[in-house]
């Protein structure tokens, strides 16, 4: 493993050098990452420059300076979410050809041993390669990784030889002293939750997340990797929108400037470490509707702050690699890459930069490679880590629930704005509320909806299935709002722009409609609640999580709802209604919010 420059405070040589060696079911694979992070920590520092020797000169002077251009492929993932298991739930189904009939169908895709064998088969043919990640590769996961705090998850992937990771949001979910635990390899007094756990062995990057106070970076900015005799700089940065999508409690203290003018503002400090080519690597993106992979790069639909971002970032960077908004798309704006790998693990994307012997780029290409279970044999090292993954975690993960006649699906199908998934939650949630006490109507984040309720015939529906739909733990808050701010609420969360409509997802005592206007802009139209029309004069009592109740997503209004009570946790909330009435799931046809 070449050497690494890194700015990040979590980032040890001393716990890197002990990576994996006790790890039992990983023997081989840590011996490698052993010698390779030993490899990394007696050459830290970047060479010193020969008299006269320019930052270029020295890295060319290691390869023929008259050498024909030099490929690098950067590969990367994003939003992995701690999934690690091949099924129940399957990571990812995206459509694709089937390789026999060439029907479109979903595949099964991910799962961290087929990705571990993937990465293996695509890195085996590019001589100068290096593995990348734009955060969220923990956090609102399965219960394979979650009920062990993520930690198999973080071990496994610094057994792939990821070099670094921007932060992403739900690396916050349990707060930023959680988190450098889990960076740096601590355990707690009774141990940790992965037996013999001792890190990632990569840091996380973060230029963006500044210290409230201070106003200076909590983590490491960059890495300066040398790779292919050049100096690359991976420049990290998490969200700025991360207040609107983190519990405020998890991120007390911090501040999250702009991603654009952060990275643009870090050159001179890159330069002056002799960064030859420098990678954003961001935990934002953009939204896309077209395929996995757009030939032309002109991926027409594409919008979002990632695009925004793109467009303000200097020429400088090379390449910008997203995450965030769970898309999987190759992109080019004003001529630059700007890619991202879909979620869960069932994608690769492999970035090729064309490179001349100075470090500039000549030509850049990138592919998102289907990590199709079908196709590739898992790893048997990693299959053994989730094995064992499982039987620490099997007596939760199996608990019936309940026999159910149908699924609930999370999209949302036109003219309707409201899914059979969200339908289902709002109104266990509304359900449970109301055996504690008075509650009128349940909303739902469609964020917070992480997976489809599927039914295997023959199959009881277990904690895992309802725990990776709803894997946050949230609490359940009944606040009172007057009808003014529940119809304000309603009428700011309407669609905006071309983007798809992210609607709240309203229990069954909820109804309305709203329409595009001819100026483009979504309007309110008529809202009934209990059969009755909403009345702005009246005091209802409204359910949400705490996440929604403290204005996450944007939802302000919510902060102002008095009386609060909790009176529960989400999840118990599904359980309860499923186990008590299996038949809830035939009751929630779509058609609560109808556009008109």
């Amino acid at each position: 493993m070449p050497s690494i420059h890194s700015t990040s405070p979590t980032h040890s040589c001393a716990r890197a050098s002990n990576q994996g060696g006790a790890r039992s079911t990983l023997i081989a694979l840590a011996a490698l990452a052993v010698a390779a992070m030993l490899a990394a920590c007696t050459s830290v520092l970047p060479r010193q420059a020969e008299p006269g020797e320019t930052g270029a000169a020295k890295s060319a002077s290691k390869l023929d300076a008259s050498a024909s251009p030099r490929e690098l492929s950067i590969f990367s993932i994003n939003d992995f979410h701690g999934h690690i298991q091949p099924k129940s739930p399957t990571p990812l189904m995206p459509r694709l050809p089937d390789a026999q009939t060439g029907e479109l169908k979903p595949q099964a895709a991910g799962g961290i041993a087929y990705l571990a064998s993937a990465m293996s088969k695509l890195r085996s043919g590019r001589e100068h390669s290096v593995f990348v990640a734009a955060g969220d590769l923990i956090g609102a996961s399965p219960l394979y990784s979650a009920l062990l705090k993520d930690e198999p998850s973080l071990a496994a992937l610094g057994e792939l030889d990821l070099v670094a990771s921007a932060l992403g949001n739900h690396e916050l979910d349990a707060g930023l002293m959680e988190l450098k635990r889990k960076a740096n390899g601590e355990c707690p007094a009774l141990g940790c939750a992965w037996p013999e756990y001792k890190g990632p062995g990569f840091p996380y990057l973060a230029a963006n997340m500044l210290d409230a106070q201070t106003g200076k970076p909590v983590l490491g900015t960059h890495i300066i990797k040398e790779v292919a005799g050049f100096k690359v700089a991976f420049v990290g940065a998490v969200t700025r929108d991360t207040p609107m999508v983190v519990i405020p409690k998890s991120i007390v203290g911090l501040r999250f400037a702009d991603e654009a003018d952060t990275l643009n503002a870090l050159l001179p400090q890159l330069r002056a470490e002799g960064a030859q080519i420098l990678v954003a690597v961001m935990h934002e993106g953009a939204s896309f509707n077209g395929a996995a992979n757009d030939p032309s790069y002109e991926c027409p639909g594409l919008q979002g702050r990632g695009v925004d971002i793109a467009r303000r970032l200097d020429p400088a960077y090379a390449i910008i690699i997203s995450g965030h908004t769970h898309q999987a798309y190759t992109c080019k704006i004003n001529g630059r890459l700007l890619v991202q790998a879909g979620s869960y693990g069932g994608w690769v994307t492999e970035s090729r930069l064309t490179l001349d012997a100075s470090g500039k780029v000549l030509d850049a290409q990138a592919v998102n490679h289907p990590v199709l279970q079908s196709v590739y044999t898992p790893n048997p090292a990693f299959v053994a880590l989730v094995q064992r993954a499982a039987a620490l975690t099997a007596a939760v993960r199996n608990k019936p629930v309940a026999d159910l006649k149908q699924g609930a699906q999370r999209s949302v199908q036109a003219p309707f704005g409201d899914s059979t998934l969200g339908n289902l939650i709002a109104d266990s949630q509304l359900t449970y509320a109301k055996k504690r006490g008075p509650a009128d109507l349940a909303l739902m984040n469609t964020g917070g909806i992480r997976a489809d309720l599927t039914v295997e015939p023959g199959r009881p529906a277990t904690m895992s299935d309802l725990f990776a739909i709803q894997p946050f733990a949230n609490e359940l808050v009944v606040m009172t709002v007057s009808g003014a701010q529940l119809r304000e609420l309603l009428q700011r969360q309407l669609p905006k722009g071309d983007g798809p409509p992210r609607l709240l997802q309203v229990s069954s005592s909820l109804r309305y409609q709203y329409r595009i206007g001819a100026d483009g802009v979504a309007q309110l139209g008529a809202v009934s609640l209990g059969g009755l029309p909403l009345d702005d004069q009246r005091k209802y009592r409204l359910v949400v999580n705490n996440f929604m109740a403290e204005g996450g997503d944007g939802q302000s209004v919510l902060r102002q709802g008095t009386e609060r009570v909790s009176v529960g946790v989400d999840i118990d909330a599904m359980i309860e209604l499923l186990t008590e009435n299996p038949d809830a799931v035939m009751n929630i046809a779509p058609g609560r919010i109808r556009r008109e």
